[in-house]
C-alpha cells in the first residue's frame, strides 16, 4: 500500500515573510507623509482659489433653507447660487432693495470665484438701488434722508465690488466697475483713475481702458493739470514705439495731449517729452 505524498509546503520561508512586512510598512511609511503634505498643499490652494465657497454655517444653513442647504452639500453651489439669483431678479422688480441685498451676499457667499455676481451684484446696488432712494432725479432739492438713503446703496455697492475684486483680482471688469462707482456715484476722481489704471493692467482687458485713468484728472473731472500730464506722460512711456502708431492706442490723441499740457505747465524744453 503506497503512502500519499504530502502537498509540498507553500509557505514563505520566515526570513522571507519577516523581509516583505518590513517592506511593506516601510512603503505605508514613506507614503504617509508625502500624502499628508501633498493634501495640506492642495487644501492650501483651495482656501486661497476660495473654490469651495464660503464654510457651511449656521447661519448660511438657516438663510438657504433645508432644500438648497442639501443641494450645497451635495456638490452643486453653482446651481443652487443660479437659483437664488432667480430671487435677486425678483426682488428688483419689486424694488425691495433690503431683500435683494441679502440674496446678493447668499450668491457670492456660494460662488465667490464667480465674477459676474460680483459685478451684477454691486451695480444693483450702487446703481439701482441707490437711484431709486434719491427718489424723483428731477426734484431739485431731494431730502436729507434721501440723500443718506442713496449715499447707503452706493457704499453697500462699494463693498460688493471691492471684496469681488478680493476674490477675483484676474477679472478687469470688476476693477472697471469700481473705477466707474467712483467716477459716477462718488464723484471722487483719484480713486477712479486708481481702479481704471488697474483695470487696464489686467492681461485681457480692453485697450482703451488705458486712456481712463488721465481723462480722471482733466477739466471735466478732477481739474488736476499735474496728475494728468504726469498721467498721459506715463502712459505714452509705457507704449513701445510700435504701439504708439497702432490707432487702437491713439497715439497721436496722446502726443496731443502731453504737448498741451506742457505749454500750459510751462514744463521747461530739456524736461519736455516733446521739446520741439
Amino acid at each position: 500500500m503506497e503512502i500519499p505524498a504530502s502537498p509540498p509546503n507553500t509557505c514563505l520561508p520566515l526570513s522571507w515573510r519577516l523581509r516583505r512586512t518590513v517592506l511593506v510598512a516601510l512603503l505605508f511609511g514613506l507614503w504617509a507623509p508625502c500624502k499628508i503634505v501633498w493634501e495640506k498643499r492642495i487644501a492650501r490652494e483651495q482656501d486661497f482659489l476660495r473654490y469651495g465657497g464660503a464654510p457651511m454655517t449656521r447661519q448660511l444653513r438657516d438663510e438657504l433653507g433645508q432644500g438648497l442647504t442639501i443641494g450645497v452639500l451635495s456638490g452643486m453651489r453653482s446651481v443652487v447660487a443660479d437659483l437664488i439669483w432667480l430671487n435677486v431678479t425678483t426682488a428688483w422688480m419689486n424694488q425691495e432693495w433690503f431683500r435683494m441685498g441679502a440674496y446678493i451676499n447668499l450668491c457670492t457667499a456660494l460662488q465667490p470665484r464667480a465674477p459676474v455676481f460680483w459685478d451684477m451684484g454691486g451695480w444693483e446696488l450702487a446703481w439701482n438701488a441707490s437711484i431709486d432712494a434719491a427718489g424723483d432725479p428731477r426734484a431739485r432739492n431731494p431730502s436729507l434722508r434721501q440723500l443718506k438713503a442713496s449715499r447707503f446703496w452706493i457704499e453697500k455697492g462699494r463693498e460688493v465690488f471691492l471684496r469681488g475684486i478680493e476674490n477675483n483680482p484676474e477679472y478687469w471688469r470688476l476693477w472697471r466697475d469700481t473705477g466707474l462707482l467712483f467716477d459716477q456715484r462718488l464723484k471722487d476722481y483719484p480713486a477712479a483713475a486708481y481702479y481704471y489704471k488697474k483695470a487696464s493692467q489686467v492681461p485681457d482687458a480692453p485697450i482703451y481702458l488705458e486712456r481712463f485713468a488721465p481723462i480722471m484728472y482733466d477739466d471735466l473731472h478732477a481739474r488736476d493739470d499735474q496728475a494728468s500730464y504726469r498721467e498721459w506722460k506715463e502712459l505714452w512711456e509705457r507704449l513701445t514705439p510700435e504701439e504708439r502708431k497702432m490707432k487702437l492706442h491713439e497715439g497721436d490723441r496722446i502726443e496731443s495731449k502731453i504737448r498741451l499740457l506742457e505749454q500750459k505747465l510751462s514744463i521747461p524744453k530739456e524736461k519736455r517729452v516733446f521739446p520741439n
